[in-house]
């Protein structure tokens, strides 16, 4: 069985549509959405209307809440107080521009979902099993995976939110971070995602990273007079170990 795993969409159709493009090329059999669907890029409405099409298996991120509650800050560390203001920006123009329908399908999302494939237990969430805007970053130390584990016991857990495309195995569980379709970086904008293949006792993780025309979606971002910029800031690392009870906290 092969699946496709997306994260981080962040608004962004024309990134989205190249990877959906890609993953019927792969013929992958299934896919999967761990959140923060909207926020940050220009196409909200369109992006929401894509994935209730195609019956995509959504989890709810930080924006994704933040947006169908309306709430005033969207869950995130910025690195500095430019990226902030423009992304506060984008949490009130990202809710005027859905509909109360659209919004109801963000709000109903789950925080995770658990079911089996293939006889191993699959976990999905946003950023960690216990909080949407939790960061679980390829360079924590094992014992923060190892503590997941142990309170979950999943054979597979898929997530988003740092951005970051990597794969850890620890004991028999795997941990996927997909990467992000909708965010780039200065030096690479292309759309990322995570394939996954199931044959029997193995399982084999691929990344891929698809070129889409990422110049259109800046420039829409102006015309919504937003910042061109949203889509090529990272997560700032703001979640650190708490050395006494090995938890994910926020510093």
């Amino acid at each position: 069985m092969r699946i496709a795993v997306l994260a981080d969409l962040h608004a962004n159709l024309p990134a989205l549509r190249a990877v959906l493009d890609d993953v019927l090329a792969l013929g992958c059999d299934a896919m999967w959405c761990v959140g923060d669907v909207v926020g940050r890029g220009p196409h909200p409405s369109q992006v929401v209307d894509e994935l209730r099409a195609l019956a995509v298996p959504t989890i709810q991120g930080n924006w994704d809440d933040a947006v169908a509650l309306r709430r005033e800050h969207p869950g995130v560390s910025w690195p500095d107080t430019e990226a902030e203001t423009a992304g506060l920006a984008s949490l009130e123009w990202t809710i005027s521009q859905l509909t109360e329908d659209q919004r109801s399908w963000l709000r109903q999302l789950p925080a995770s979902e658990r079911f089996a494939v293939e006889d191993r237990s699959v976990l999905l969430f946003h950023g960690s099993p216990t909080r949407q805007n939790e960061y679980l970053w390829s360079d924590r130390p094992s014992r923060v995976f190892a503590r997941v584990v142990s309170d979950q016991g999943d054979d597979l857990l898929c997530f988003g939110n740092t951005h970051e495309a990597f794969h850890r195995l620890v004991g028999k569980s795997h941990f996927v971070a997909a990467g992000s379709v909708g965010c780039g970086t200065i030096d690479d904008m292309g759309a990322k995602y995570a394939v996954i293949d199931v044959a029997g006792p193995d399982l084999m993780v691929n990344f891929r990273s698809v070129p889409y025309d990422h110049f259109s979606v800046e420039a829409d971002l102006q015309a919504a007079g937003l910042s061109p910029f949203l889509l090529r800031v990272p997560p700032a690392s703001h979640v650190a170990l708490d050395a006494e009870s090995e938890n994910l906290v926020e510093a």
